[in-house]
């Protein structure tokens, strides 16, 4: 008996789009889309804040007690102080710009300032909303 060439002898590509259409639905539906930005609400002042520079680190301090950001990535005091310490020796730190909310913890904010202190970073702003002058 003589083989049919009409006969598909390989494997469908039906299946596998079937398959991979739902590894991707299953990959959109268990992403979590977390916004790593932490809201704030800054203090108001008549001071301008720091200019802009291309080696500036920021960090982000919330209302509540783990809310700590850097460059609006999420992490621990620990994290912090050894990325902080990791850039410090890499010599990529020109300043740092520290954004707390008005009704953050003293403690956290001195706790990063020295965290900040201690690599050797000189060049600390703190980020406040500028205020209207008054006449």
């Amino acid at each position: 008996m003589a083989r049919n060439r009409d006969e598909d002898s390989g494997l469908g590509l039906t299946p596998l789009v079937d398959v991979v259409l739902l590894l991707l639905i299953f990959y959109i539906v268990t992403t979590s889309f977390v916004d790593r930005e932490i809201e704030l609400r800054l203090p108001d002042s008549q001071a301008s804040a720091i200019p802009e520079e291309r080696k500036k680190l920021t960090i982000e301090i919330g209302r509540e007690p783990g809310q700590l950001a850097l460059n609006g990535e999420s992490l621990s005091v620990e994290a912090l102080d050894l990325r902080i310490g990791s850039a410090a020796q890499a010599d990529v730190i020109t300043a740092v710009e520290i954004r707390a909310d008005r009704l953050a913890v003293h403690g956290r904010v001195v706790e990063v300032l020295g965290i900040v202190k201690k690599h050797g970073v000189d060049n600390v702003g703190i980020a406040v909303r500028p205020v209207e002058a008054r006449t």
